[in-house]
């Protein structure tokens, strides 16, 4: 497990999408909704979309059982589970709270973010 305390993050891909003009022509998140349609300056970035970054991430884990049978040919059979990007708690409206912190744009969702994958693996290790 891993996380970040205390952070804050700023928006910028829900204020891209905060257009109320836009409602009856294409999706629009569930945040707009509560802004007005006369508000032409609803995307514009300000302070309003800077939110708390903070979040904890159980990135890996495996659950494993070694069986030893009692024959001569198999000498123990290790039957295993493992799960990446198991689950983020946290506040963060966006995709994934762990923004890059470098380059030119640090702390900044921007729509530059691909989702991190979560995966599932399952297994038998055999010795012999």
């Amino acid at each position: 497990m891993r996380g970040v305390l205390g952070n804050k993050i700023l928006n910028a891909t829900l204020a891209g999408l905060n257009d109320p003009v836009d409602a009856k022509l294409q999706n629009i998140p569930a945040f707009t909704l509560g802004e007005s349609h006369s508000d032409i300056n609803a995307y514009l970035i300000s302070d309003r979309f800077l939110e708390s970054g903070s979040y904890l991430r159980l990135d890996n884990a495996t659950l494993g059982y070694t069986y030893k049978p009692h024959t001569t040919s198999i000498k123990s059979l290790r039957f295993y589970a493992t799960g990446n990007n198991l689950f983020v708690i946290t506040k963060y409206r966006g995709i994934d709270p762990e923004v890059n912190l470098g380059g030119l744009t640090p702390g900044i969702d921007n729509q530059n973010f691909y989702p991190k994958t979560r995966t599932y693996i399952i297994g038998v290790t055999a010795n012999f």
